[in-house]
């Protein structure tokens, strides 16, 4: 099936488009999450994140 490209068809339905944003967001989330696992299997651990830091007072 062949995909309408919403941002340069003027008659394309709006949803068509958030439908487009959607499917590449998605897109991104598994690459991210990919990358995630494939850094974690090597032991390399890209959470920036101090689960047990307190709140700090500067």
């Amino acid at each position: 099936m062949e995909r309408l490209d919403g941002e340069a068809t003027a008659i394309v339905r709006p949803y068509l488009v958030e439908c487009e944003r959607e499917e590449e967001h998605a897109a991104r989330q598994r690459l991210r999450r990919l990358s995630l696992v494939m850094a974690a299997d090597f032991g390399i651990d890209l959470d920036t994140r101090d689960v047990h830091a307190m709140g700090m007072a500067w």
